[in-house]
């Protein structure tokens, strides 16, 4: 075919999506879809109200009044949170699909003026690594002159970093807080306890299988991330709110690096913590294996650090894109095991 008709065909064919898709999403209003993705992905309408600035009860009202006009119960309730019904997996899978295709039409038949430049950013070591190049990989599509300067270290430089004006923003693990940076939720995180799949020492072995509660990692020999990183500051946090006395942890391991721990994990050599996001690799390969701690729950948001004030141009861009496809994000790396 005439590649002079490509295109004009194309925008047609665009149009008309967008068109259909008006038409469905009118059906319903879409602010209750959002709100059904935010429950969705938080799994509790407390997580998702923190998430949209709502409360808790006006949150819960929009979810019945979807249910309502649908005619059919979305979740299930119990006091853990709430799961989807069959019915709200379908929908939950039907709107991420929706969704990330009217932002790709909208950006293809937009006359918007192409931003140009390099975003600087600062980002903790699991969100360098599991989110920002999914992101800009992305986001590059649409902006294909813009640049990446990526600037990886623990919670505590990133937002320096910030504070300093040495990048426009940043992205964390931790609820760390300093004067004239602002922190804002991005993306749900779990936070495990890991050892080796098969482990050699069978005195080791023993005191794993034979962990019964929180107090139990007392006698376990723990390898630590640095100190100022954002998973070491929350996993003490949790620990000490459960009772137990962290100084009196083994602190005989200690490093800078996720890939160091998890090599000395693998070896056997002790007990790491770890954000789900960086182990999905190594527990499906079947190289590494969750510990079981009845009673302990590490959970925690990866947030943006912002400046004060209204971020605009091409960080601003960025910034506003990874919020829109963060569903989608949580969707295809986000796994329970």
């Amino acid at each position: 075919m005439d590649s002079r008709w490509r295109k004009p065909k194309r925008k047609w064919i665009c149009h008309q999506v967008v068109l259909w898709m008006v038409v469905e999403l009118n059906r319903l209003n879409p602010g209750l879809l959002q709100t059904f993705l935010a429950v969705a992905d938080a799994g509790q309408v407390s997580g998702a109200a923190r998430r949209l600035h709502l409360s808790q009860p006006a949150v819960t009202g929009q979810i019945r009044k979807l249910e309502a006009d649908l005619d059919t119960p979305l979740f299930i309730r119990s006091v853990h949170g709430v799961t989807l019904t069959p019915r709200g997996v379908r929908l939950r899978e039907r709107l991420q699909h929706i969704f990330a295709e009217l932002e790709q039409v909208f950006n293809e038949v937009s006359q918007t003026q192409e931003l140009t430049g390099v975003v600087r950013l600062a980002a903790s070591t699991t969100s360098a690594a599991h989110f920002v190049p999914r992101i800009f990989a992305r986001f590059r599509h649409y902006h294909p002159d813009a640049g990446l300067h990526l600037i990886v270290g623990n919670a505590k430089e990133v937002l320096e970093h910030v504070r300093e004006h040495r990048v426009a923003l940043g992205l964390l693990g931790s609820h760390q807080r300093i004067p004239s940076v602002r922190l804002e939720p991005f993306m749900p995180d779990e936070i495990v306890p890991v050892c080796a799949a098969n482990l050699s020492d069978p005195k080791f072995r023993r005191a794993i299988d034979a962990v019964g509660s929180v107090r139990d990692l007392e006698r376990l020999p723990l390898i630590w991330r640095e100190p100022g990183a954002g998973t070491r500051a929350i996993v003490e946090r949790v620990l000490k709110n459960a009772g137990l006395n962290v100084r009196k942890l083994e602190q005989l391991f200690e490093l800078g690096s996720t890939e160091a721990i998890k090599s000395l994990v693998g070896a056997g050599v002790g007990i790491a913590f770890f954000s789900c996001w960086e182990i999905q690799k190594e527990l499906g390969m079947g190289l590494l294996r969750q510990v079981n701690v009845p009673g302990l729950r590490i959970q925690r948001m990866f947030s943006w650090a912002l400046p004060t004030g209204e971020l605009g141009g091409l960080p601003g861009e960025f910034y506003r894109f990874a919020n829109s496809i963060q569903s989608e994000l949580s969707a295809v790396s986000l796994g329970r095991y």
